[in-house]
């Protein structure tokens, strides 16, 4: 029996839920699909509240926005069957057996990361960096994941033993966008729960503007650093600047960030974003921020 689980905000998940509902008719097991949405605007929750039409489906929507920690916690509350699925809702699954991958591979552990794919489909000009970063980064067969398997963790795809998640639950500390699942893995692994990491991804579909995705990028780095006592050595980029720091250096990124950062983001704004030109970016503006928050 599973509970799929989507947390949206300002996003049209119908055709993911109803993907969702035609695979699960098809397991011969009770699957439940509740989706909360995270006080959007009322545009788009129209579409929404269509799956209420379908059976065993829930749209809740929240008065208030309670953000990404809380409302997967949330969730997990309202659900009935002992595996939930959670799901992003810019998400679309590749394969037609995507859930009856999920349950087999939940037999062997007791929780299973099926991966991420972005469709193949030049961007514009304003989509270019979330569309290579994903590309370069993001996409990972089950091999290359199983390297660093708790490192390699992600919320937005993973089916989880409903007990075990109790035991854990997301950090609600974390309020601000960026590195919930990164403790989440951590934790994990600090209590030496089973992950397995399968080939069974996911589409992303929601791909950010340019802008959109710097300004998250920004407040992930923010969170980093705010949380940095929990999260070091499991975000590459804080380690490193927190190096760097360490030998004086961090003045010399301020002081190149200054001068750089309207040419870096010229470049990350482009047609060819230059991803290693995204890594110092992400350096200098820990940098910046850094400087601003005395307490660190």
């Amino acid at each position: 029996m599973l509970s799929i689980l989507i947390p949206t905000y300002n996003y049209n998940c119908l055709s993911l839920v109803e993907e969702l509902h035609q695979q699960g008719q098809k397991l011969g097991i009770s699957v439940e699909i509740i989706v909360a949405d995270d006080n959007s605007k009322e545009e788009n929750k129209q579409e929404n509240r269509k799956m209420n039409l379908l059976p065993k489906c829930r749209y809740i929507e929240l008065d208030q926005n309670i953000g990404i920690a809380r409302i997967r916690n949330f969730l997990a509350d309202q659900a009935h069957y002992p595996y939930i699925l959670f799901l992003d809702s810019d998400t679309m699954p590749v394969t037609k057996d995507f859930l009856a991958r999920y349950i087999e591979a939940g037999k062997s552990a007791d929780v299973v990361c099926g991966g991420l794919k972005i469709r193949r489909k030049k961007p514009d000009k304003k989509h270019t960096l979330r569309y290579y970063y994903g590309i370069k980064t993001e996409e990972k067969n089950s091999d290359e994941r199983k390297k660093n398997p708790y490192g390699q963790f992600v919320s937005s795809s993973f089916l989880i033993n409903r007990q075990i998640f109790q035991q854990i639950r997301f950090n609600e500390n974390f309020t601000q966008y960026g590195h919930e699942d990164t403790f989440f893995g951590k934790q994990l692994q600090t209590l030496n729960i089973s992950l397995l990491h399968i080939n069974n991804p996911i589409y992303h579909e929601g791909i950010d503007t340019n802008d959109e995705f710097l300004e998250k990028t920004h407040k992930s780095l923010e969170n980093s650093l705010r949380h940095k006592d929990i999260l070091i050595k499991h975000v590459r980029i804080l380690n490193l600047y927190l190096k760097l720091k360490k030998t004086g250096l961090h003045f010399l990124l301020q002081a190149g960030f200054h001068i750089s950062n309207n040419l870096m983001l010229k470049n990350l704004t482009g047609e060819h974003p230059n991803l290693k030109i995204f890594a110092l970016y992400k350096l200098g503006y820990l940098s910046i921020i850094d400087k601003k928050q005395h307490k660190f």
